[in-house]
């Protein structure tokens, strides 16, 4: 198990913004390498295939890009004013460390904002928009700032791996590096034992911001089951609630196949099948609309049954998420068995009668 543990830290301390995600996609490369040379397109996609090349196409899709911040202007003093990438929100930003990935190598900076003793009372509790806020990288002007970065670097939350108790991680990009670790587990425990199917699995970009990645693959590659691995919210915490959440997610139960508009009952109930018998724990979780995941994008071609599974994660969107190695080696293998399930005539049509 310490060789995985080793590819999620890599996964997760490598940044990756959307935008930005080419060092991510050289990690998924190198470590998929042995079982092949994996294809790409320009937008920064990219995919392999194990299996028969003849088989039915089962797609595996995950997200290599992570939210973050890039730099939009440097004032005279030499503060550096910022713009969101994706779902970051304006109240983690003051008072945190940020690593802004210049040309040169990484800047470290603050978050900064108007010291909350001169804040009105009644705006105390609540956060400056961003454009009121700023980083501090310790310059001295705006010139000896732009000699160590320019603007568009991109910025993250500065990288860390903590195992707070044994496989439970917490750490930056979980939301979807986890995806991308059970993507790759899946590929490799397929091709160790290979079914009907040929299982591909797709890293894609720019899901924090547009979806754009998996719009390019839904018009390029046509599955005929295709498999959507994200992070979802755990309602284990003080802080959640599983009726708000729809649906009891635990962390180290298991991983969450999704009931409603993201999924296919059809291959939601051979996904418990298997899971029941392969041994593998999962949990149920309702998605009345959109899940806000490449799944909605993917779905949209019209031309596959798509499952989406998520995995457990707590504080998803900040500086520590939350996760348990369990759940995504658990994940790795119910899609590597489903996919062993999976031929010509199993569960690729519509589930309409």
């Amino acid at each position: 198990m310490k060789g995985h543990m080793d590819l999620l830290r890599t996964l997760c301390l490598t940044p990756g913004p959307t935008g930005f995600e080419a060092a991510v996609q050289d990690v998924v490369r190198r470590r998929l390498a042995p079982l092949g040379e994996a294809g790409g397109d320009p937008l920064g996609n990219v995919w392999l295939g194990v299996g028969p090349e003849d088989g039915p196409l089962v797609g595996i899709a995950a997200h290599a890009d992570q939210i973050g911040l890039i730099v939009t202007h440097v004032d005279e003093h030499g503060y550096v004013f910022v713009e969101r990438i994706g779902g970051l929100a304006p109240l983690l930003v003051p008072g945190r460390h940020f690593v802004i990935h210049g040309r040169e190598g990484v800047v470290h900076a603050v978050g900064g904002r108007k010291p909350s003793h001169i804040i009105p009372m009644d705006e105390r509790r609540t956060a400056p928009e961003l454009h009121e806020q700023f980083l501090d990288i310790g310059a001295g002007g705006r010139d000896e700032a732009l000699a160590r970065i320019a603007v568009g670097d991109p910025v993250t939350f500065t990288p860390d791996f903590i195992e707070l108790s044994p496989g439970v991680v917490a750490t930056q990009a979980l939301d979807d590096r986890a995806g991308l670790y059970a993507m790759i587990r899946a590929l490799e425990l397929y091709a160790e034992a290979p079914g009907a199917a040929r299982l591909t699995g797709f890293a894609t970009v720019h899901e924090e911001t547009t979806f754009m990645g998996a719009k390019a693959l839904a018009r390029r590659l046509h599955p005929d089951v295709l498999i959507v691995l994200d992070g979802d919210f755990c309602s284990d915490t003080p802080a959640a609630d599983a009726k708000e959440l729809a649906g009891e997610v635990k962390l180290g139960a298991g991983p969450i196949v999704s009931r409603g508009a993201g999924s296919s009952e059809r291959l939601v109930a051979l996904a418990r099948e298997v899971a029941a018998a392969e041994g593998v724990p999962v949990q149920i979780k309702a998605y009345p609309g959109e899940t806000e995941t490449d799944a909605d994008e993917l779905m949209a071609a019209g031309t596959e049954a798509t499952l989406t599974i998520g995995l457990p994660m707590r504080y998803m969107h900040s500086p520590f998420e939350v996760a348990h190695l369990d759940d995504l080696e658990a994940a790795g293998r119910l899609v590597a068995a489903l996919a062993r399930r999976l031929d010509a005539g199993g569960a690729t049509g519509s589930d309409r009668s």
